[in-house]
């Protein structure tokens, strides 16, 4: 059974099952013998599929974070194209009604899954106890831009489909938004408050809303985004 795996397919077995040990008991308690273990596979298996635990945990990592952004994209008919047009207004109403929509996929998905968000603040912690230059925090550093680059896609996306655009601020905007998104998980995960978690995604959403202007109007007067905030 285990020879007719890819060794492609054998890596992302590994992740899963590194994954659940991480969200189910934390980034502590996965070794290499207890993902052996819970894949029914021998230490050699592991080994041959990665170098040590860093570079198994920096997959697991990547793939917790890749699936949430997956995710939330999948669960956005509009985003793709295929929804119902609810959401397919152009202008401010039509923006805001379509990164509302993904700001509460978001929040969902998080209430579905809190152990892979865990898995994702505990890796930043475990980070930031290692050097500058270690495996740890580069993997962290590239695991943040690739946060961003995917944000920008998608201001990008929602700015084309709705006709506005933030004049070339959309990293700033995607940075500062990412941040905020982090805490308001974060803080989700200590007061399980959805009320309070959904009023804190309304700010948000009029804050990066507010700051986009119509690509067919006149060009308005820069505003920086400490003058909104």
């Amino acid at each position: 059974m285990l020879s007719r795996l890819t060794i492609d397919q054998r890596r992302e077995q590994l992740i899963d099952r590194a994954l659940e040990i991480a969200e189910r008991a934390g980034i502590a308690a996965v070794t290499v013998r207890g993902v052996a273990d819970a894949a029914g596979v021998s230490l050699g298996i592991v080994h041959y599929c990665f170098d040590g635990k860093d570079e198994l945990m920096d997959a697991v990592v990547g793939t917790a974070m890749a699936r949430h952004l997956d995710a939330f994209l999948t669960d956005n008919p509009d985003l793709r194209g295929g929804g119902d047009g609810a959401t397919s207004a152009t202008g401010r109403d039509g923006l805001h009604a379509m990164v509302s929509s993904t700001v509460s996929s978001v929040l969902a998905l998080t209430r579905e899954s809190p152990g892979r968000w865990t898995v994702l603040v505990e890796s930043i912690v475990h980070s930031l106890r290692t050097p500058a230059d270690s495996p740890a925090r580069i993997a962290t550093r590239h695991h943040h831009q690739l946060a961003e680059d995917y944000g920008v896609r998608y201001l990008e996306t929602v700015g084309a489909r709705t006709g506005m655009h933030w004049e070339g601020r959309e990293r700033d905007v995607v940075r500062y938004a990412v941040q905020a998104i982090h805490g308001m998980f974060q803080w989700w995960l200590v007061d399980r408050d959805d009320a309070a978690a959904a009023r804190s995604a309304d700010l948000l959403v009029d804050w990066a809303v507010g700051l986009a202007v119509d690509r067919g109007a006149a060009q308005e007067p820069s505003r920086s985004l400490r003058a909104v905030m």
